[in-house]
Formats: structure tokens, sequence, C-alpha cells
């Protein structure tokens, strides 16, 4: 009589632990879309960073592009460039690149002056800036040495 007095314990308790119900399911999914509601702020400027530094790398690129070509700039009867090589260079419209995300960047050389002794320095600054916009996105200065004028 003891063993089914147990037995029958065991059966009622089995019986009243059945699972979560309905209730307890919908209220953890509530929970959980709260909690994921807060980070779609966190994504969305995440995706915004990322597309400006698409941006930001392929004006980057661009700008490396164009230093190594005026530093690679030769004359052709020497070794230096003159600076009449260098400012013909420079003075060269560069085509308009669109990045990944679509973007226009237009690259552009500021004007230089050759200097008054020789041998001497050229300034060479490349910019780019996105279409209609004047401020750029990168830019870099770098000096070419000439050694004459012509």
């Amino acid at each position: 009589m003891i063993t089914r007095s147990r037995n029958l314990d065991r059966e009622s308790l089995l019986n009243r632990v059945q699972g979560f119900g309905i209730i307890e399911v919908l209220i953890s999914l509530a929970l959980l879309s709260i909690i994921s509601i807060a980070f779609v702020p966190l994504l969305l400027n995440s995706v915004k960073s990322a597309a400006g530094n698409t941006t930001i790398a392929t004006a980057t690129q661009i700008v490396n592009r164009e230093i190594e070509g005026v530093r690679a700039v030769r004359s052709p009867t020497a070794t230096a460039p003159s600076c009449y090589d260098v400012t013909q260079y420079l003075q060269v419209t560069l085509a308009s690149v669109v990045d990944p995300r679509g973007v226009v960047l237009i690259p552009r050389w500021d004007s230089t002056t050759c200097p008054s002794n020789y041998p001497g320095t050229v300034r060479a600054r490349v910019s780019v800036s996105r279409s209609g916009q004047n401020s750029p996105v990168a830019q870099a200065v770098t000096l070419v040495f000439v050694k004459a004028a012509t």
C-alpha cells in the first residue's frame, strides 16, 4: 500500500509539470523582440559608417595613385624631372572615379609654382572630393625634386 501512494504522488507530480505554456512562450518572445529592437539603431549606424569608410578608402587610393604618378615624372633628357615636366603633368585633367557605392569622386591637382633657385622642389597637392562638393574627402601633399626649369 505504501508503494501505491508513492506512485500516485509521482503521477500527480508528472501531470502538473507539463513544460512551458503558451503564455510563457509569448512573454519570452515579447522580451526578445524588445531587446532586439534596441540593437536596430546600432546596426543602422554601423551600415552608414561602413558606407562612408568605403568612399574614404577609395578616395585615399586615388590620392596615393596620383602622388606616385607625380613622383615618377622624369624628363626625357635627364633622370630628374624639370619644373616644366612636373607642371605639365599637374595640368592634365584627371578623370572622375565611381566608388563601389556609386559615389562619384573627382580628383584634382592644385596649382603650383616653380622654385626660384635650381635644383629645388615643387610642391604638388592632390585632393579628391565628392561630385558637387568642395570639401575634400582625401588629400595629400608631396615635394618633387626638380633639377632645372625646363
